[in-house]
């Protein structure tokens, strides 16, 4: 092999390497912000935990996490014997989010008494998203129902209305 084919191997190769470590950096870029929200879906400052206020006086935690989940847990829980809400959120426009949740009751002897699908409008209320606001429905159904499809009839509604704010770390 000659000197100049050697060297322009060795050029190809290095060449090669480069590319691929470009192709590396820009696939971790590119899955890092997506595990941690970052998308126009779910943007950064939505993410986060929230001390809610609903209109009815009920106190609740509202996590929006990064990929377009949400869990609600209520003070009215206990009371009304029913479970957390677990669903999906998604930003649908500036400082805008909607979300679906659904929920369990239960009677006394832990038999399902029905499904609840809620579906929430969210405004936050400032640029750093740490106010929140909206109303909510929740749609009662019976066990044996299908809540998520759209043509199911629910038995009950109702609406509120809500406010939250960011819990943060206290340093």
């Amino acid at each position: 092999m000659s000197f100049k084919s050697s060297h322009s191997l060795n050029l190809k190769l290095t060449s090669l390497f480069q590319f691929f470590l470009l192709l590396i950096a820009a696939m971790y870029i590119i899955t890092a912000d997506a595990q941690a929200g970052g998308s126009n879906k779910y943007p950064k400052c939505y993410i986060g935990t929230y001390l809610v206020e609903e209109g009815s006086g009920t106190a609740s935690t509202w996590t929006l996490g990064a990929r377009g989940v949400i869990t609600i847990t209520s003070s009215a829980q206990k009371a009304l014997n029913f479970s957390d809400a677990q669903g999906a959120w998604i930003s649908t426009g500036k400082l805008e989010a909607q979300a679906t949740l659904v929920d369990f009751s239960f009677d006394n002897e832990g038999a399902l008494l029905n499904i609840a699908k809620i579906n929430v409008d969210m405004n936050f209320t400032d640029k750093n998203c740490e106010a929140v606001e909206g109303s909510f429905t929740v749609y009662f159904y019976q066990p044996d129902v299908d809540p998520l499809d759209p043509d199911s009839v629910p038995d009950n509604i109702l609406t509120d209305t809500f406010t939250g704010q960011r819990i943060n770390v206290e340093q």
